[in-house]
């Protein structure tokens, strides 16, 4: 099965409850790649997804904290860009050394066409959600596929717009779990700019994993 593959890293200052100055011992660096598994991405002229933030839920024996990190004009991606296997490396961030179990990634604005026409893609019910354990070791970076697809609702007779929704087998740490390439940055600038269309209203939402 055709991947399609786009990177939005996470980049910003990270949130931390109750937490002091860290060395660099204690953190490592995090990238978060957006992937786009085949389905029906093909019928797009373009799919320009914005993401907002991500919670990411760290686990620190039986208590969890939530990191959120603001991605406002970092993660800007048209998934129908980046395709075979490809992801494209924008920022890196730190995050505290530790065991993670879920990330969360919410949606700023969806802009789509389809047969040059916009086209409503939502997100149900508001987030992207992925629970799958990972590690963040100290002095190391580790570098998270969070896997998306694009789903037509009813039929080609029936058109009733496009959800986006996670793929939780497909989702992980890149190397380990799932392999990826790594796409030009300018190729991304490039396919970003071409479409500046008015946004495609988003009643954003969570999904479920497959």
């Amino acid at each position: 099965m055709e991947r399609i593959y786009a990177i939005a890293l996470l980049a910003a200052v990270i949130a931390v409850s109750g937490c002091t100055s860290t060395t660099s011992s204690d953190t490592g660096q995090f990238e978060l790649l957006i992937s786009d598994q085949q389905a029906a991405i093909d019928d797009f002229d373009y799919l320009n997804v914005e993401f907002s933030h991500a919670n990411i839920f760290a686990v620190n024996n039986s208590s969890v904290n939530v990191q959120q990190v603001s991605l406002n004009n970092t993660s800007a991606v048209d998934l129908t860009q980046v395709r075979n296997l490809t992801a494209e490396s924008l920022v890196n961030t730190t995050l505290p050394a530790g065991n993670y179990s879920k990330i969360e990634l919410y949606s700023e604005r969806i802009n789509a066409s389809v047969d040059g026409e916009n086209v409503d893609v939502k997100i149900p019910p508001g987030k992207l959600m992925i629970t799958k354990p990972f590690e963040v070791r100290p002095n190391e970076t580790t570098s998270f596929v969070f896997d998306i697809q694009v789903v037509l609702r009813g039929n080609q007779q029936n058109n009733q717009g496009y959800i986006l929704r996670p793929v939780t087998s497909e989702s992980g740490v890149a190397g380990r779990d799932v392999e990826v390439e790594r796409k030009r940055t300018r190729d991304r600038n490039r396919s970003m700019n071409q479409t500046e269309q008015p946004p495609t209203p988003n009643n954003s939402s969570q999904g479920q994993g497959q």
